[in-house]
């Protein structure tokens, strides 16, 4: 996919909270005897706990899971694909452990870009004219909430530490409480979602 928007990709994210996850269970193990992840793929790290599990992958995935929230975090750009190594697994995942009390899902990517003077520059984009000419104020982080169907997208912009750029959290974030099901056609909708979150760093940044 062509970024017309001169953000660059630094990663995509699946979020997947729920009412109780057992992370004990999380083991590169588990992951391949249930077809969630492919045999190939070459495990890093990892730990395996009652609290808390990490599994990562020489190709830049990294399962977490507490008892809360499970995170699948893929590396990846700085160009947008239709695919990603994260998703997929995710929806595997889900429906091989159906039966837990799902609650909410959050699809996600982390861009950035770059932006002479950014701290300036989003002072003067998103302040209002009285602070837009207020010299002492070193920096600012715009947050937005903007509606997408049956979801929210949250972007918040932040200067890189530089100075040179900033960073876009992007957050396509579904309520809950949802069923696997719920979850799995949610996940499989991302190209879509992508090219909304793109949409709008458009709106709100300018290409």
């Amino acid at each position: 996919m062509s970024d017309s928007t001169r953000f660059a990709l630094r990663s995509v994210s699946v979020v997947v909270t729920a009412q109780f996850h057992n992370p004990s269970i999380l083991n590169p193990d588990f992951l391949v005897t249930n077809d969630i992840v492919p045999e190939d793929w070459k495990v890093t790290d990892t730990l395996t706990t009652p609290p808390v599990s990490v599994v990562r992958y020489d190709n830049g995935v990294e399962w977490a899971l507490d008892q809360s929230r499970m995170t699948v975090t893929e590396r990846a750009g700085p160009d947008f694909q239709d695919v990603y190594h994260v998703h997929e697994p995710v929806i595997a995942y889900v429906k091989r452990l159906a039966y837990v009390p799902y609650r909410t899902l959050g699809l996600n990517c982390l861009v950035s870009r770059q932006q002479a003077d950014s701290r300036r520059w989003l002072i003067e984009r998103f302040g209002t004219n009285w602070l837009a000419d207020e010299t002492s104020l070193r920096a600012m982080t715009p947050k937005f909430s903007l509606d997408a169907e049956d979801a929210v997208c949250h972007i918040s912009a932040e200067p890189s530490d530089d100075g040179d750029g900033f960073n876009a959290d992007c957050n396509v974030h579904h309520p809950g409480p949802l069923s696997s099901e719920r979850i799995c056609a949610a996940i499989r909708r991302w190209p879509e979602r992508q090219k909304d979150v793109l949409a709008a760093l458009a709106m709100l940044f300018g290409d």
